[in-house]
């Protein structure tokens, strides 16, 4: 089964660049903010085909990146399956302030902070350290 991503960005031209890299890697699925994003990752849990990784900005309307990881780790604990599930949660962020980083990965459960713009090595670099490019499905 080919792994699925989620891309939260609120800038369309830069949720495209995402999608258009990531899914060289997996099935990808777009959201404009946490709002929207937390309603698809909730609908995929119930589906049975959970996000294997969910890349978020920080600042989005409605609700922000912080935001998003504490309900996405609020629901994982939820489950009964906690144990077994546990996305990958990526910030993909413009700041390179150590406060963003710290509140995102210490604060809120974020796994790793990647600075945009990135270059695509680094992010391939990155999917290979969370073993997130199942190399059976790449092109």
């Amino acid at each position: 089964m080919r792994k699925r991503f989620l891309i939260v960005e609120d800038e369309a031209l830069s949720r495209k660049i995402m999608e258009d890299f990531l899914s060289e890697f997996a099935e990808c699925a777009t959201a404009a903010d946490g709002e929207e994003a937390f309603k698809l990752f909730e609908q995929a849990i119930l589906d049975g085909k959970p996000y294997h990784l969910v890349c978020t900005d920080l600042v989005m309307p409605n609700v922000d990146g912080y935001e998003l990881i504490k309900n996405i780790r609020a629901c994982e604990e939820s489950l009964p399956i906690v144990d077994c599930l546990r996305t990958r949660i990526f910030v993909i962020s413009g700041s390179d302030d150590h406060q963003d980083m710290s509140r995102a990965l210490l604060d809120c459960d974020g796994d790793d902070y990647i600075v945009k713009p990135f270059r695509r090595e680094q992010m391939r670099s990155v999917l290979e350290k969370y073993n997130l490019i199942d190399y059976a499905n790449e092109p």
